[in-house]
């Protein structure tokens, strides 16, 4: 399926700053019409074979014509997405985003920010899990405070002991797990957090003008991350209501998760590719807030340039200096 405009027969996208619909061939808004023709091995604007599609695909790009193509088979039924979070940052933006974190370095390799190599970023909704939890924590244990003072000559050192109970329910609500086995699960870890009460129910114009995905395994497949991070939070949880003790031993404690629900959920994030020394390096900014991953290749070259260089200054200085003192 493809989103055309009605005036001019282009491709409408959807436009993250406009937060709306946009033809950006004749710059109409909200003039779409969504076209259902097509199949998943051609384009349905162009009849070119689609080049990139694998059985998680939802969204690419037609390689031949440029327009935007929406699966149909990928966005209904059981794989329907249940929540989208759109795009919030434009293009243009997340390059800015990329120029104001590495653009100051001087090691970078010159075409890195070039605009050539910029134009290859594309923007991909990644398929996450989300989940709603429920944690139990029961705990009890034993405490000490000690507290010295002075009487005089005299150093009185008193220790008192506690009793120390907790019983807490604590609901984790959206707790993300990205369901993409090509997006690493440490780099999306590091994506977070996302703002969730931006989140929308699904609509298939908000893919028009990006790739996406299905999820790529069931919510089973990522409820072992998801319970490790929320029992991770309530240890950490815990741990905040029994400071301020010199000792703490636990006698018990027992935390229980309750998984109450699962939603399937697509994510925004900006995807940069760059091809250095036959390395290929990954760039993600998050869509809607501009948070920046990746850590930037070193030009080699340019840092032998820069120790020849810095070397040459050193001599020169040192040269002058022999000459102003007369020592030759």
């Amino acid at each position: 399926m493809i989103f055309k405009c009605k005036n001019c027969g282009g491709n409408s996208v959807y436009h993250p700053e406009k937060k709306r619909m946009w033809c950006p061939h004749c710059e109409s808004e909200d003039s779409e019409e969504l076209i259902e023709s097509g199949s998943m091995e051609n384009c349905s604007n162009c009849g070119a074979p689609l080049e990139g599609v694998n059985e998680h695909t939802s969204a690419l790009k037609c390689g031949h014509c440029g327009s935007y193509l929406i699966l149909k088979e990928r966005v209904e039924g059981e794989k329907r997405a249940d929540l989208i979070l759109p795009f919030a940052i434009t293009k243009e933006q997340a390059v800015a985003k990329l120029k104001e974190e590495f653009g100051r370095r001087i090691f970078t390799p010159d075409t890195f920010l070039s605009h050539a190599s910029l134009q290859l970023m594309e923007g991909s909704y990644v398929p996450f899990w989300l989940y709603n939890y429920l944690s139990r924590v029961d705990y009890e244990g034993r405490a000490t405070r000690v507290s010295v003072s002075r009487r005089g000559n005299t150093e009185i050192t008193e220790t008192s002991h506690y009793h120390v109970v907790r019983k807490m329910e604590i609901p984790f609500q959206r707790i993300p797990v990205d369901a993409s086995t090509r997006m690493a699960d440490d780099v999306m870890d590091l994506m977070e957090p996302y703002e969730y009460e931006a989140l929308l129910n699904f609509e298939e114009k908000y893919m028009s003008g990006f790739e996406g995905e299905v999820y790529n395994f069931s919510s089973q497949g990522g409820e072992e991350r998801a319970r490790q991070k929320a029992s991770r939070d309530s240890e950490q949880f815990l741990s905040s209501t029994i400071g301020g003790y010199t000792t703490n031993t636990t006698i018990h404690k027992n935390i229980n998760l309750e998984k109450e629900k699962s939603s399937f959920a697509l994510l925004p994030v900006w995807v940069y590719k760059y091809d250095f020394q036959g390395k290929e390096y990954l760039y993600h900014v998050n869509g809607q807030t501009g948070k920046v991953i990746g850590k930037t290749p070193t030009d080699n070259k340019k840092g032998l340039l820069y120790s020849a260089t810095v070397g040459g200054l050193i001599l020169i200085a040192c040269q002058c200096i022999n000459w102003i003192t007369g020592v030759f």
